[in-house]
């Protein structure tokens, strides 16, 4: 006889409704754990996050390393770039690329700080002559170049002429004295006419026309023409400054490096330094003194 259930109860759950409620259970336990988990997970990040904060504002309080920019540019691996307030040293300039021999007789450095040896005499070879100072000498072993160079301008239809090389030091004596005089006759001091005298002519024994390694040249047209800096934007002038480093030759005294040279911007004065020195010094845009390091 089947048994009814007495009234206000539930019938009793079969086996497979028990077992349904057992895993529908589980489930939600296993839920809930999940979510615990995961709130642990992200209050520790949190603790991560809050702790590297503080770390960063404690080094930039107390021991001046930087601002914030810089020290997320140092976290993401990149080079932080100098802050303001930054008390980081600056990056490392690269070292120019030097001579492979600074004392090869190419190299020669003459200057105010570097006077020629007493009766230093090179041997000389012809470099071409003109109706404004004759036959004109330099050291023979750069005589080749020279004549190359000419060539080379003259089948790119740039007449180049050697107005002035070689100098002995009397000559060189001569040309300063004389130059001084002409501005003590305009009225200067004998200090000012010194000071100004210098910045075209450099003291006797200290001058590179007396080296052999260096020529004052022009173009065919200004072979008589005052030197002065606006000779600069003659197509000569610009061939050269494009073209001499191919023959080892560099503009010796450029504009922008007086204050090292102690010369003033002659754009008609190139040295030889040989091809590969050459064109070391053309491509880091320094001057002679730089390149052998006595800037």
């Amino acid at each position: 006889m089947h048994q009814s259930t007495p009234p206000g109860r539930r019938p009793p759950l079969t086996p497979k409704q028990l077992a349904r409620r057992r895993r529908k259970r589980q489930q939600q336990r296993k839920k809930a754990l999940r979510r615990y988990y995961l709130f642990l997970a992200g209050m520790g990040l949190l603790l991560v996050v809050a702790a590297a904060g503080l770390a960063v504002f404690v080094r930039e309080v107390f021991f001046g390393t930087g601002n914030g920019a810089a020290s997320s540019s140092a976290a993401d691996g990149s080079l932080a770039s100098s802050a303001s307030g930054s008390t980081a040293a600056p990056p490392a300039q690269p070292e120019p690329d030097a001579p492979a021999d600074p004392a090869l007789w190419s190299l020669l450095l003459t200057n105010v700080s570097h006077p020629l040896p007493a009766g230093f005499a090179p041997e000389l070879a012809s470099v071409g002559s003109n109706s404004r100072n004759g036959t004109q000498y330099m050291d023979a072993r750069v005589a080749g170049a020279m004549a190359q160079m000419l060539a080379a301008a003259k089948a790119d239809g740039i007449e180049l002429v050697v107005r002035s090389a070689y100098r002995s030091t009397e000559e060189q004596k001569t040309l300063f004295n004389s130059m001084k005089q002409s501005y003590l006759d305009q009225g200067m001091s004998e200090e000012e006419a010194l000071a100004e005298t210098k910045k075209w002519r450099n003291v006797p024994g200290t001058s590179e026309h007396e080296t052999g390694l260096s020529a004052d040249i022009v173009g065919a047209a200004d072979l008589n023409a005052d030197l002065v800096p606006e000779l600069s934007g003659r197509d000569w002038a610009v061939w050269l400054k494009e073209h001499a480093a191919e023959y080892g030759f560099i503009l010796r005294y450029p504009a922008d490096k007086t204050e090292i040279t102690g010369t003033a911007f002659e754009p008609w004065h190139y040295r030889y330094v040989g091809v590969e020195d050459a064109k070391k010094i053309l491509a880091q845009g320094i001057c002679l003194e730089e390149y052998l390091g006595a800037a």
